[in-house]
């Protein structure tokens, strides 16, 4: 077995990940034989289940090995494919962020998921009404028949319903049912991209964290700094103007992950930008429903001139309903159908009836008062304990399901989530976020998660030890 430098400037990943490719090469390892498990290999080596785990993802990505569910992971009997033509525009998933989605996934991992997307289970429980099920079983025929490509009828005219409702105004003609959030975004970055094209998006962000690990793309990436009230303008039309992108992606309202709604001011001079430098704005409002304050989108400003608004319901209902849709300008709506059939043909009859039996019940809007106002108290507690134990929030976020959290800069963050993940904690550095490294100190918190007194304890002591050896 190898041995790892603890001294060397090289981070113990790429370490375990480089002597396994040497040995592979070296045909000391034999194609199609079986690597040593996470646990078995952290151990010889005297690391963190994580850092392995990280290891062999990033492999995977590489296509070097595999993993085989319930086998382990093995080499693969042949190398990888010759991609040499297209590595300047090629991205492969590092396994920091391909790693971070695999596990924010899979809710076996982790007792506490701290950074998670998602609210907890019992929150949600009875966010579909029993009268729903019921239902169901008395119209057979919605379960059994596929969705239309566009989605359901009684769907799109419920959801336009409920846009009207926060002052954005479209016709069940221009939404298109997706296969969530982000399956509508694919949608249409595949039909407003070519070759060459730019896409703008925010720093940090979530959706940067997706693009990241897009393999394939043929488009460029530019990004604009987020700050707590929207992106900088002035720097954002520096760059629009130099690259003049097609595509600006924007979290308008409970942006993910620093928490920050967009101010209307910015909201107008952003529109004005995409009128002047001839680009589309994506607005996803996929966290929009936990907003407390009546604050207008894009969207509503917009009338459907430069603006896509795409949402879902996995956030509030359930995540495993994996059900979303984009409102597009009315030109662009048989073309966005289009690449939906190109893609997975249609959705889910099943889930499409569920989610527009729901949003008609009289429950819906009671059920998201109650979880905004959770939101809420939880947000205040945990902003309350972190400040205490040295941890800085931004005080100028007052909403929203995430806390982006700033630890000392003595702290160790790497060994935290180490120590975490061996805890069985889920935490999310805010590097994965970003493309610089101002962000090295961060962690996106969920404010739902992150009050539990076993997760205070740990970080608690973490900070105490870190002081102590500073």
């Amino acid at each position: 077995m190898f041995e790892i430098d603890r001294n060397s400037k090289v981070l113990l990943v790429d370490q375990i990940r480089n002597e396994i490719i040497s040995r592979i090469e070296a045909f000391q390892w034999v194609r199609g034989s079986r690597l040593p498990s996470v646990r078995a290999l952290s151990k010889q080596l005297g690391v963190s289940i994580f850092t392995v785990s990280s290891a062999y993802e990033d492999l995977v990505a590489r296509q070097i090995i595999e993993s085989r569910p319930g086998a382990g992971y093995y080499i693969l009997a042949s190398g990888p494919a010759d991609t040499s033509k297209d590595s300047e525009r090629m991205i492969p998933p590092s396994s920091l962020h391909a790693g971070f989605l695999y596990r924010a996934l899979d809710p076996s991992q982790y007792d506490f998921p701290v950074s998670s997307g998602y609210l907890p289970p019992s929150w949600l429980a009875d966010a579909v009404p029993a009268s729903v099920t019921g239902r169901l079983i008395r119209n057979t025929l919605s379960c059994s028949v596929p969705a239309p490509a566009a989605g359901s009828q009684e769907l799109r005219s419920v959801i336009a319903k409920k846009l009207r409702e926060l002052q954005i105004n479209a016709s069940s003609t221009q939404i298109v049912v997706t296969i969530g959030a982000t399956h509508a975004f694919s949608l249409i970055r595949n039909m407003m991209l070519e070759a060459g094209d730019y896409l703008l998006v925010e720093d940090p962000s979530y959706l940067l964290l997706q693009l990241k690990l897009i393999k394939d793309r043929d488009f460029n990436i530019i990004t604009v700094p987020r700050t707590h009230d929207g992106p900088d303008l002035d720097i954002m039309e520096e760059m629009v103007a130099k690259y003049r992108p097609k595509l600006f992606l924007t979290q308008t309202l409970i942006h993910n992950p620093t928490g920050g709604n967009t101010s209307p001011a910015k909201g107008f001079r952003i529109l004005s930008l995409a009128q002047k430098y001839d680009f589309h704005i994506v607005e996803d409002d996929i966290f929009g429903a936990l907003c407390t304050r009546q604050t207008l989108r894009l969207s509503s400003l917009d009338e459907w001139n430069r603006t896509f608004y795409l949402s879902g319901f996995s956030k509030v209902l359930s995540p495993a309903l994996r059900l979303g849709y984009v409102v597009a300008p009315p030109e662009f709506v048989e073309r966005l159908v289009e690449q939906k059939m190109y893609n997975v043909l249609c959705g889910s009859s099943l889930d499409e009836t569920i989610v527009a039996y729901t949003l008609e019940s009289g429950r819906y809007q009671h059920h998201l008062d109650a979880l905004r106002q959770r939101v809420m108290h939880e947000r205040i507690r945990a902003r309350e304990w972190l400040t205490k134990v040295g941890v800085e929030v931004d005080e100028g976020v007052v909403e929203g399901l995430f806390i982006w959290a700033r630890f000392p800069a003595h702290v160790d963050l790497r060994r935290l989530i180490e120590e975490a993940h061996d805890a069985r904690i889920f935490l999310a550095p805010g590097s994965l976020f970003s493309n610089t490294r101002e962000y090295d100190q961060y962690i996106r918190l969920n404010v739902s998660h992150c009050n539990d007194l076993r997760f205070r304890q740990f970080v608690a002591d973490h900070l105490c030890s870190e002081t102590a050896s500073a």
